[in-house]
C-alpha cells in the first residue's frame, strides 16, 4: 500500500485528501501542528461577534477519520523534509516515512521590515490564535463602557494596516458590529473609531467595486487613509509616508502574506515570499514525489500570470496534486494545474457584500445571501463527514 503524507489541514490539504481517499489502496496521513482546520473566510465574523467561535473550526481528526479506514490523523508539527530520504521529521522527534507527500502548509502573515516597529506593534489575522485574541479585545472595551462610567467617555480607536480584500472585511464588518451594538443599548459613550490604512484601496478590483466599497466604508463610518503607506509604528501611534499620523489602541495588519516557516525551510526554490516555486504539475523542480499547493506554492495560470492567494486556488491546486499523484500511481498522464478564479465576494459590514463574477456584479442584500450560500456549501459537506468520523472513533455514545 502507497503511502501519501498530506502536511497541513487547509483548503489545498483537504482537497487532496478528498482526491486522494477515493482510492482505498493509498495510506494517507494528515500531519498539522493544529487539531483543527481553520475556516479563514468566516474569520472576520468571529472577529466581529457574528460567528460563534465552534463554527470557524472543523476537527481534523473527526474529518479525517470521516474519509475512511486509510486515512490517519497525526497532530504534530512538520520541521524538516529530507527529499532524498523520502522522510519527514517532526519537532517532537518522529520520523515519517512517505511514497509522495504534498506540502499544504499554508501562509503567515508578513511583517514587512522595512517598517520600523510594525511586527512589534500590530496583530496579523491569518490564524485563529490571532483572530480570537482581536475579538477579545474588542469585545473587553464594549464590556468597559457599558459598566463604567469613566470608560464610556473614552474614544478608542482600531487600525487596520492594509486596504486590500482582508482589510476592507475587518473594517466594514468590525463598524457595523459596533453600530449596531451602540445603537441597540442606546450607550451614551465614546465611539469606536475604525481607521484603514494602505497605498490603495482593492488594488486592482474593477473601478465600480472600488468605487461601492469605498461608499460602504464612509456610510458605515470606516475613516480611511488611503494612497499612503505605513512608514513608521510605535505603540499605540502610526506614521503613514504623507506625514499623517493615527492614534490607535489596537493595530491589525493584514497587508501581506509570506509562507509558513516550515515552507521556508525545504530545500527547494523559493520566490521572494518564501513560496516553493513549482512546475505546471505542483512539483518543486528535479522532484517527482512531492507536490506543493494553496499558499505554500507560487502559482501561476496558464498565462504565466501569478495567482491571487484565495481558498479558491489553493483547493483547485489541491484537487490537481491530488489526481497526479492517482495519475503516477496508475501510470497515467500527469493533469497540468490550470486555476481560475471564479469570480469574488466581499464581505461589507452587516448584511452587504459585493459578488463579482467577471461579468457580472451583484451588491447588498442579493450579494451578502449569495456569500453566505457559498460558506455553507463548503462548510456543511466537511461537518457532515466529520460526524461520521465523531461516531466511528467511538467518540459519541448513543
Amino acid at each position: 500500500m502507497h503511502h501519501v503524507v498530506i502536511v497541513g489541514g487547509s483548503y489545498g490539504g483537504l482537497r487532496a485528501l478528498k482526491e486522494l481517499s477515493k482510492h482505498p489502496h493509498i495510506r494517507i496521513t494528515v500531519i498539522d501542528r493544529h487539531p483543527y482546520h481553520f475556516l479563514q473566510t468566516e474569520g472576520y465574523d468571529l472577529i466581529a461577534g457574528k460567528t460563534p467561535f465552534d463554527e470557524t473550526i472543523i476537527g481534523l481528526r473527526s474529518l479525517c477519520a470521516g474519509f475512511g479506514d486509510n486515512v490517519t490523523f497525526m497532530h504534530a508539527v512538520a520541521e524538516k523534509l529530507e527529499p532524498e530520504n523520502h522522510r519527514l521529521i517532526c519537532e517532537d522527534g518522529q520520523v515519517v516515512e512517505y511514497d509522495y507527500i504534498v506540502i499544504a502548509a499554508g501562509a503567515i502573515t508578513r511583517f514587512f521590515e522595512s517598517v520600523e516597529g510594525l511586527r512589534s506593534c500590530s496583530y496579523g489575522v491569518k490564524s485563529l490564535r490571532a483572530a480570537f485574541k482581536l475579538k477579545q479585545f474588542f469585545e473587553a472595551e464594549l464590556y468597559k463602557r457599558l459598566e463604567s462610567a469613566k470608560e464610556a467617555k473614552e474614544k478608542y480607536s482600531i487600525l487596520v494596516g492594509g486596504a486590500g480584500l482582508s482589510g476592507v472585511e475587518i473594517a466594514a464588518e468590525m463598524q457595523a458590529f459596533f453600530n449596531r451594538y451602540y445603537r441597540s443599548n442606546a450607550l451614551a459613550c465614546g465611539q469606536l473609531q475604525i481607521h484603514l490604512a494602505g497605498g490603495a484601496l482593492l488594488h486592482g478590483m474593477h473601478p465600480s467595486i472600488v468605487k461601492r466599497t469605498r461608499r460602504r466604508l464612509r456610510e458605515l463610518g470606516v475613516v480611511a487613509h488611503i494612497g499612503a503607506h505605513i512608514a513608521r509604528v510605535e505603540e499605540r501611534r502610526a506614521y503613514l509616508e504623507n506625514g499623517e499620523t493615527i492614534d490607535f489602541d489596537f493595530m491589525i495588519f493584514t497587508g501581506g502574506i509570506m509562507a509558513a516557516p516550515f515552507v521556508q525551510s525545504l530545500p527547494f526554490k523559493k520566490n521572494r515570499i518564501g513560496q516553493v516555486e513549482v512546475d505546471a504539475y505542483l512539483r518543486p523542480e528535479g522532484v517527482e514525489n512531492v507536490f506543493v499547493v494553496g499558499d505554500a506554492a507560487d502559482l501561476k495560470d496558464r498565462k504565466g500570470k501569478p495567482v491571487p492567494p484565495t481558498a479558491q486556488s489553493a483547493e483547485q491546486s489541491g484537487t490537481t496534486a491530488g489526481r497526479n499523484i492517482v495519475a503516477l500511481l496508475s501510470g497515467e498522464e500527469l493533469e497540468r494545474v490550470d486555476i481560475r478564479l471564479r469570480g469574488l465576494a466581499i464581505a461589507l459590514g452587516g448584511r452587504f457584500a459585493i459578488i463579482d463574477t467577471g461579468w457580472l456584479r451583484i451588491y447588498g442584500v442579493p450579494a451578502y445571501l449569495g456569500k453566505k450560500a457559498i460558506e455553507k456549501f463548503y462548510k456543511w459537506p466537511l461537518r457532515l463527514r466529520a460526524k461520521k468520523g465523531f461516531k466511528k472513533l467511538g467518540i459519541c455514545k448513543g
